[in-house]
């Protein structure tokens, strides 16, 4: 099946499940947090990290409080992956199908999802989180200073204050390919990432396939370019440009889909399991998640044999 000049009633009701299950869980990993009250319930890791935000962190610099602000920063994160989630299944139910749209937006929500679960990552203590929250601040903090647009402001005030935290926390702060290292800790490679969300094997090939793919679309090379050609250009004796019929093939927007919804469903969890928010509400949409999943890996199996 495919789409090349405008949506078809096949294709939107063939999309239609997708659409439903991507716009159910993000939305109801966006609206957790109103739920339980904007707070992490009392017998979670998250409650106990701000225990030790208050003994251990307060009064020693600038940063009062790392360990609430790293959550918050895991909450914005997710919220992002989710707000993406949400536009990418808009796409398939306006006037036009997408032909690279949607995959623009599964690079910015795969990503979102990555940094998300690394900072909700139930299984490091508050200190190693405490550093990946510094390092997003200073890596936002030198991106900003290297933009150097007036309207920010004197953006070397805010490099030297998250400097200064790291080396009264006696950490050292040095950069790696313009994201800073904060004794020792830095961002997740995200390809590594999508293959640890999407496999639980953060060293697979999918992930650097599926991120280089991504990538490839959004900064408009040729090989992201070209799958979206359905008809091979047509041969013309005029002088002029030999034009190609572009569409969208569905088998292409499942695989995507799949990997959206699976990295968004465990980003997702990551994040309720830390703030202790596992509730009838997240396991339905999760439930529902993963069944489609098992519907749109069904697929592929039958389209490859």
């Amino acid at each position: 099946m495919t789409e090349a000049d405008g949506p078809s009633v096949t294709f939107r009701e063939a999309m239609a499940p997708t659409v439903s299950v991507l716009t159910d869980l993000s939305t109801t990993a966006i609206e957790a947090s109103a739920r339980h009250g904007n707070l992490p319930s009392a017998d979670s890791m998250a409650m106990r990290d701000l225990e030790v935000d208050e003994k251990t962190y307060g009064g020693r610099s600038s940063w009062d409080r790392p360990l609430a602000d790293t959550q918050s920063l895991g909450a914005m994160t997710l919220v992002a992956a989710a707000d993406y989630g949400h536009s990418y299944a808009e796409l398939f139910s306006g006037s036009r199908t997408p032909v690279y749209g949607h995959l623009v937006v599964a690079r910015a929500a795969l990503e979102a999802c990555v940094i998300s679960a690394w900072l909700s990552d139930c299984e490091i203590d508050p200190t190693e989180r405490v550093r990946r929250g510094l390092s997003e601040l200073i890596y936002s903090a030198w991106e900003v200073h290297r933009l150097k647009v007036p309207e920010f402001g004197d953006t070397e005030v805010s490099v030297r204050r998250w400097e200064e935290v790291a080396r009264l926390f006696n950490w050292e702060v040095k950069p790696d390919r313009r994201a800073p290292v904060v004794d020792g800790t830095k961002r997740p490679l995200i390809p590594n990432g999508i293959s640890r969300l999407l496999l639980d094997d953060r060293e697979a090939r999918l992930g650097r396939v599926q991120w280089s793919y991504l990538s490839a679309v959004v900064h408009v090379t040729w090989y992201g370019l070209s799958p979206g050609i359905i008809d091979p250009p047509q041969e013309s004796a005029a002088l002029g440009p030999s034009l190609a019929g572009v569409g969208t093939e569905s088998r292409s927007v499942d695989a995507q889909s799949l990997c959206l919804i699976r990295a968004l469903r465990r980003a997702g969890t990551i994040r309720m399991i830390y703030m202790g928010w596992i509730d009838e509400e997240w396991r339905r949409a999760c439930e529902l998640a993963e069944r489609h999943e098992r519907e749109l890996l069904g697929r592929r199996s039958v389209s490859k044999s």
